[in-house]
């Protein structure tokens, strides 16, 4: 899920993995005034979420307008007095709302859980956004507004802000720029500086595939080296390569691989997306492509939260897959000992895990976002 140039399989990759053995309807509930989400309440485009049985809980699937553009959220919880969790998803341009359901679940009788789509991507896709508005400070804009939003609709200032890969980067930044605005940041499969993450997935890559004698991957890979070591941009232009085999080998998304499938069946319909937003999934591939995001790597080059992020005034929770090399581990681990925190810092290690430790680990991830999070923060 770490952001990469035309592999954008990120969270994208599990997204495809379920709805391959999901796409279906949910058995239906009836209207009652306890009654959240489902498909008797759904949204404008005819998608639902799970129903929620609360008083005081909310299951919505709804646009709001981000930066002048309508854009999609789902907000699940079952009280609206819980603190709000705002997640940002990876990519770029790889949403979540198709299956933060079932990710997130967990966290749903602790936290409102907000997940978004953002600009140009799954349910927030419009064939009249400017691609050259998806850029890194128009995002980061974006995730600005949303969380001032939440804060607002729902009169809490008890908000925390989780991002995964590219998320993380919006996630790490924003908890930077505004500490005011957040309880606490929690940063999973944190990049910490894009080339150096980049040569050491790549030396691992190519240590993997000479131990198992893999020629065709150690030719793909030496070639991907050598234009690292002339030029890394051109290198993340062939990033593909190496995140593909470290996926086949466990070392991508998922450490156990096998996960895809029962993950899938576990996880139910996924009723978030309707026929036409799958269908959409080309195009808004095609817009990203076309954004500064892809056609000018400038900012790739310059992301270094060592230099850019010496300190967060906000708690800051790090959670890192000991098998992730598209986060490498050793990176975050480094950057968590030196960071600047006054408000408090932590590593948590997910020794099963690759770069989405909140589906290979779930007890872990749960325990640690209600016990870790929550109840350090609580006060």
């Amino acid at each position: 899920m770490l952001l990469k140039r035309n592999a954008r399989s990120c969270h994208w990759a599990i997204t495809c993995g379920l709805v391959f053995f999901l796409f279906g309807c949910s058995e239906g509930v009836g209207v009652e005034a306890n009654v959240h989400g489902g498909p008797d309440n759904p949204a404008s485009d005819g998608s639902y979420t799970e129903t929620i049985i609360s008083p005081n809980g909310i299951a919505s699937l709804e646009p709001v307008t981000l930066g002048g553009v309508e854009q999609w959220v789902l907000i699940r919880g079952y009280d609206v007095n819980n603190p709000v969790l705002v997640f940002l998803h990876g990519g770029p341009g790889s949403p979540a709302i198709s299956y933060a359901r079932f990710a997130f679940k967990g966290l749903e009788r602790h936290f409102t859980v907000v997940t978004w789509d953002q600009r140009g991507c799954g349910k927030s896709y419009d064939d009249g956004i400017d691609p050259q508005s998806i850029t890194l400070d128009r995002l980061l804009s974006d995730t600005h507004e949303l969380i001032a939003m939440m804060s607002q609709r729902f009169g809490t200032d008890r908000v925390y802000l989780m991002g995964i890969s590219w998320g993380a980067i919006l996630g790490a930044q924003t908890a930077k720029n505004y500490p005011e605005l957040l309880h606490s940041y929690i940063g999973i499969g944190q990049p910490v500086n894009l080339v150096r993450g980049l040569g050491i997935s790549l030396d691992f890559a190519l240590e993997q595939a000479t131990a198992l004698g893999n020629q065709q991957a150690i030719d793909q890979l030496a070639a991907v080296q050598v234009a690292w070591q002339t030029d890394p941009t051109l290198a993340w232009e062939q990033a593909r390569t190496v995140f593909g085999w470290l996926e086949t080998w466990g070392y991508g998304d998922l450490h156990d691989t096998s996960l895809y499938a029962s993950l899938g069946q576990e996880a139910g319909p996924l009723t978030e997306y309707t026929e036409q937003d799958w269908a959409n999934e080309q195009s808004w591939r095609a817009l990203y492509d076309a954004s500064p995001l892809e056609t000018d790597l400038s900012w790739w080059n310059g992301v270094d939260l060592t230099i850019q992020i010496p300190r967060l005034d906000v708690p800051a929770i790090f959670l890192a897959g000991r098998f992730d090399y598209k986060a490498p581990f050793e990176l975050v681990e480094d950057y968590v000992a030196d960071l600047e925190a006054p408000a408090g810092k932590r590593l948590v290690a997910f020794e099963e895990s690759a770069h989405v430790v909140f589906l290979e680990e779930r007890e872990l991830f749960r325990s640690t976002m209600i016990n870790t999070v929550l109840g350090a923060t609580s006060q």
